[in-house]
């Protein structure tokens, strides 16, 4: 036999099986709800209901609900109740945050949003993980949602399964019936349109506004509506900044001076949208200038702050910007210049305080030999200013020793590699033939030689020698 619950009352203490009356998370059992509550007119409505004696600002239940979600602040008009909380009425939408974490009867874990399921066979309340187990990604519209397997394996909605293809309303062209009112491309151009209105309302200028639909349009036909839905609203900040900067659709020096070529790179199809259709021309060798002054400050910052070589890369800087301005050299030759003197100076101190001695540049040399010549400007500039004696001298012998060296290690790690394919063939040669025969070939100078295998190896005849290599 079944044994019933029992609640304490929690103005009397009795045990009832049952409480008539729950008001401010004080519950009455019928004989205190018949004592405590008496008949008398709502403070608030003016209707007669049963309030409790003891607090004269009571209001009937009608009042008490009639208020806003206490979560969504959703008008009392427009939800229907879901949980009467101590914080006051909650539409049903947002009742479930309110309810305790239960463990889900079939996975274990705690959810507030159990529920019974009867097409799954029992009554076990389920978490909306194990409720839609049987849901999926219908392979005809590509929406989620509860399949059936037709008799060639695929797995449909029940829209797709019953009615297969329909018209698009929009477009007439078949589609899926389980896309509902719209086509894919159709879904997304109206999509995207939306999110063009949205972005309209926020430009102030209207040129600007008009320019933001047609460039929405533009980006539509151009890249198709899926992209461009996705798309736009990461372009809108561009012309949201062109609106606040200019009410208008400035010039590309203007567009290059105030967002820098690495930020024009960054909206691409806008900038490629100005060129076609409003004449916007790019200035590629002011572009190129602008990014070398870019990388030539980020070399300036790679100097720990106010030290010693920081202020000498600096002043050495100040030397090669006088040059540029006198046309004696490029941006980009005073940046190799100067990234070359950044890495004598780290690879000197780390930190900073000391300037390279003649050991220091005899070191860098020997790891990268071919740097000489772009590092004799900054030496020169050393015994000028610092009254050093530095001479940049390469020891043909140790670096050639040094670079066999690197060639035997490359040539160790390759053999252990498993996958010796047409490209590790290629690089092995190439490698080999300045190990063993002291000849720099590039890939593309080898693709045009006549390479036949010989033994153990392959032999490469270029012109009227023949080279013998080892295969590993």
């Amino acid at each position: 036999m079944k044994q019933h619950q029992t609640v304490d009352c929690d103005e009397c203490g009795r045990e009832v099986s049952k409480l008539w009356r729950r008001h401010k998370s004080h519950g009455y059992c019928s004989t205190c709800y018949a004592r405590v509550f008496k008949r008398r007119m709502c403070p608030r409505c003016g209707e007669f209901a049963r309030l409790p004696k003891n607090d004269p600002e009571a209001v009937c239940r009608q009042c008490d609900v009639d208020k806003p979600c206490a979560r969504c602040g959703k008008a009392s008009s427009d939800y229907n109740i879901g949980k009467v909380t101590p914080y006051g009425p909650v539409c049903n939408a947002c009742a479930p945050y309110f309810k305790e974490p239960e463990p889900c009867e079939a996975c274990g874990k705690a959810s507030q949003r159990l529920t019974r399921v009867t097409r799954m066979g029992h009554d076990h309340r389920l978490c909306p993980r194990c409720a839609t187990a049987d849901h999926g990604t219908c392979s005809a519209c590509r929406r989620h949602r509860l399949l059936a397997m037709t008799s060639s394996g695929d797995a449909l909605c029940k829209a797709c399964y019953e009615q297969g293809e329909i018209v698009c309303p929009s477009c007439d062209h078949p589609m899926p019936a389980g896309r509902g009112d719209a086509c894919e491309p159709c879904y997304w151009t109206r999509t995207c349109r939306k999110r063009i209105s949205i972005g309209q309302a926020g430009i102030t200028a209207k040129a600007l506004s008009a320019a933001f639909g047609e460039f929405g349009e533009w980006l539509i036909r151009t890249t198709g509506p899926h992209k461009a839905a996705l798309k736009i609203n990461h372009f809108f900040s561009f012309f949201l900044e062109l609106d606040q900067t200019w009410l208008r659709i400035p010039s590309y020096s203007e567009l290059l001076h105030h967002f820098g070529a690495e930020g024009l790179r960054r909206v691409r199809l806008p900038m490629r949208w100005l060129q076609e259709e409003q004449g916007v021309e790019p200035d590629h060798k002011a572009k190129r200038i602008d990014s070398e002054k870019r990388r030539i400050q980020e070399c300036l910052r790679s100097m720990p702050p106010a030290s010693l070589s920081e202020r000498t890369l600096r002043a050495y800087w100040r030397q090669l910007e006088t040059r540029i301005e006198a046309g004696r050299t490029s941006h980009t030759s005073a940046r190799f210049a100067l990234r070359t003197a950044a890495a004598l100076l780290l690879n000197t101190d780390r930190e900073g305080q000391r300037l390279p001695s003649q050991n220091d540049v005899d070191s860098y040399l020997l790891t990268v030999p071919g740097q000489a010549a772009s590092i004799t400007g900054f030496t020169n500039f050393l015994n000028r200013q610092y009254a050093t004696t530095l001479a940049p001298k390469v020891d043909e012998k140790r670096a050639r020793n040094r670079r066999k060296e690197k060639l035997a290690r490359t040539m160790m790690q390759m053999a252990k590699c498993a996958d010796q394919g047409e490209a590790w063939r290629e690089r092995w040669i190439v490698t080999a033939m300045e190990y063993f025969h002291h000849k720099k070939v590039s890939k593309k100078t080898l693709r045009q030689q006549t390479i036949e295998r010989s033994g153990d190896g392959v032999r490469v005849t270029m012109g009227d020698v023949s080279y013998w290599l080892p295969i590993a």
